[in-house]
């Protein structure tokens, strides 16, 4: 690989990004030479670059005995997110991602027992104490990857689970049932308080100075705040007294598609920006309310939290016209993450792909003053409303790039090491498909990360 001519420069790049983040002075940082290498290993005078970072030698977490016996590793991780020493200091190769619930599996009316029946929805969960856990990793420049800590999450004093929720703002309709062995009958599994479908991190710094992180999950779906022991301290979650509560969503968001919640995050100075993985379902989701009924709508809720004082906003993401035209459904594509530019809380990237990775952009999105803030209505969804959505741009087409490697299906964590170097990161559901069909495809049993460094600035 072609090496930077200036790796002064280079690092230079990178400590500009981390101070226009974190909207304040950047601290010397002296006698490091990782950043530099990092950014070497990708750049390139002429085409992008892409580099396959792999963290090899996952830890095993449980035996799955449905519908084979077989053992599986560490795995679903979803978002990224840099790791700050201080709020004016950045990690450059160290990032925060999360687990998400656990190893599931689909059960349906032919896996019928004599004394249960299955319908559309409940779930098979191997391992049912399965607690995620907020994992700080480390990129080199020579593709390999570590795992430098694991932190365990808390809610109401105990470890989190990823069972669906017994929360009545959080409930999926979903049921669980677990097995004891290979020959063992199914056994049902209550709902749990602590139950959560993490898929994003950010870590950022209280008034105090002291470490927090920023979650969302899909069940509710829900905004979180963790301290710097992963308790989960505050909760924004859909209500139907949402102007009576202050830390609470819309109940427009429970409409969400079954396992299409909140997908997306990213901090951006004083706000927290959260956005859908997919438009709200047609039918309503689990809101008991009638749905929009527009399977051709390409909007993609947005919620703006400001952190300071509780105040909150909502958008319109539209999805691009590619993403269609790549022989999906509007219903299909998703949000894998967002990443801030700067601390504006208006400018933002968005990491977006459809139909098995045939279509994956990286959008430059950004909210304006002509920007439509939503109400707690789905007539926008369905044309009734016309709304301004956020202003788009694609910078980068990731689909060519990636085509023919051994990655995971999932796109779920994006960031940037600098304007020119973008990391994404990948769940691998814990290698259940390669695991069932016991091929012997190491990559997709490894937790993949993968950088690529552009010939010019995306933005």
């Amino acid at each position: 690989m072609n090496r930077i001519r200036n790796t002064f420069a280079a690092v230079s790049i990178l400590a500009l990004c981390a101070a226009c983040v974190s909207n304040r002075p950047l601290e010397q940082n002296t006698g490091r030479d990782t950043e530099a290498r990092l950014l070497a290993a990708v750049a390139t005078d002429s085409t992008p670059r892409v580099q396959v970072h792999s963290f090899k030698k996952l830890p095993l977490i449980g035996t799955s005995y449905f519908p084979k016996v077989f053992s599986y590793p560490q795995g679903g991780w979803s978002g990224v997110s840099h790791v700050s020493i201080t709020p004016q200091l950045i990690q450059p190769d160290e990032f925060w991602t999360v687990n998400d619930r656990g190893l599931n599996l689909y059960l349906s009316a032919k896996d019928a027992q004599d004394n249960l029946k299955f319908t559309d929805g409940d779930r098979y969960f191997p391992e049912p104490h399965f607690n995620q856990s907020l994992f700080r990793i480390k990129i080199s420049p020579t593709g390999e990857g570590e795992i430098l800590e694991q932190l365990g999450l808390f809610a109401v004093g105990a470890p989190t689970n990823g069972l669906p929720s017994s929360v009545p703002e959080l409930a999926t309709g979903e049921k669980g049932f677990s097995k004891k062995s290979a020959r063992a009958p199914f056994v049902p599994l209550p709902l749990s308080v602590r139950g959560f479908d993490f898929e994003g991190v950010a870590q950022t710094f209280d008034k105090n100075g002291q470490r927090e992180f920023w979650l969302v999950e899909e069940y509710g779906p829900s905004i979180l705040r963790a301290d710097a022991q992963g308790h989960i301290t505050h909760r924004w979650s859909p209500s139907l007294q949402n102007k009576a509560i202050l830390q609470s969503l819309p109940w427009v968001y429970r409409h969400r598609g079954d396992n299409r919640g909140f997908e997306g995050l990213t901090v951006s100075g004083a706000f927290v920006l959260a956005a859908l993985q997919s438009p709200l379902d047609a039918a309503g989701g689990r809101s008991g309310e009638v749905g929009h009924g527009n399977p051709n709508t390409p909007l993609h809720r947005m919620a703006r939290l400001n952190r300071e004082t509780g105040a909150m906003e909502h958008f319109a993401y539209n999805h691009t016209s590619q993403s269609v035209a790549a022989g999906g459904k509007h219903k299909d594509v998703k949000i894998g993450d967002l990443a801030a530019i700067d601390a504006s809380g208006e400018r933002f990237l968005v990491l977006e792909h459809s139909n098995a990775r045939k279509h994956m952009v990286v959008v430059e999105a950004r909210i304006t003053p002509e920007t439509t803030r939503l109400e707690d209505t789905v007539a926008y969804e369905a044309g009734k409303i016309p709304y301004t959505p956020v202003s788009t741009r694609i910078v980068a087409d990731l689909a060519p790039l990636l085509a023919g490697l051994e990655l995971p299906e999932k796109a779920e964590g994006i960031t940037f090491l600098d304007p020119k170097t973008l990391l994404i990161v990948f769940d691998n559901d814990h290698c259940i498909e390669p695991l069932l069909a016991a091929k012997n495809a190491p990559k997709e049993c490894e937790n993949l990360a993968v950088t690529i460094g552009f010939p010019k600035p995306l933005f």
